[in-house]
């Protein structure tokens, strides 16, 4: 059986709001909206740019969360959603069929604790994601088998912004244009991934 646990430990795809052929469905499979996607990982209700979102509130499986972030993004109105509403509506003005967010999924090591994951997915984060200027909003998910209630496994989702929050880039505020945008960019970034994690697919482990 095919396991996004094991086969694919970690994937990348995107926000957008209105698709054209430049994404390929497989890419587009997330959530409409930055606000959407953040409310998915946070298991809430609530709504965006379209209107209602599922009611994620019902979902038992949420055990942490958190950002990594430059020192800019530690302003107030940045705080929570703020951020990316901002990202939506830029989206929605600017380029609406470019990506609000990116949204990564990655395997945790089973049978490790809370504090571990979050030191994982962290340190993960500050390496490689807010050295190159991007805030990411993290949420691990994992329930444990009970009843006819069948076991999550450890993941996490990563929200990544598409635009550099660091001052000291001379990108700074704009549009990143490479930053995560082709297959090999985020093959990249899932290579980083399974090499800090321990987790790689079954067909990369085999061919190694």
């Amino acid at each position: 059986m095919f396991s996004l646990y094991h086969d694919r430990p970690f994937h990348t795809r995107y926000a957008v709001q209105q698709h054209n052929g430049r994404y390929t469905p497989e890419l587009l499979r997330t959530h409409r909206t930055a606000r959407a996607s953040w409310l998915y990982i946070h298991r809430k209700h609530g709504t965006d740019l379209v209107g209602p979102t599922p009611d994620w509130s019902v979902r038992d499986d949420l055990v942490a969360t958190g950002r990594c972030a430059p020192a800019r993004a530690n302003n107030p109105s940045l705080d929570g959603l703020g951020l990316w509403d901002q990202a939506d509506t830029h989206a929605a003005r600017i380029r609406p069929d470019e990506p609000a967010c990116a949204h990564s999924v990655g395997s945790l090591p089973i049978g490790g604790s809370v504090t571990e994951w979050q030191n994982l997915v962290e340190g993960f984060c500050e390496d490689f994601l807010t050295s190159q200027g991007m805030v990411a909003d993290w949420a691990i998910h994992q329930r444990v088998a009970d009843g006819d209630r069948p076991a999550i496994l450890p993941h996490c989702h990563l929200l990544i912004t598409m635009r550099s929050y660091d001052p000291a880039n001379a990108d700074v505020g704009r549009i990143r244009q490479n930053w995560l945008r082709s297959e090999k960019a985020r093959k990249a970034l899932a290579e980083k991934w399974w090499a800090y994690s321990g987790i790689a697919p079954r067909s990369y482990a085999l061919a190694a």
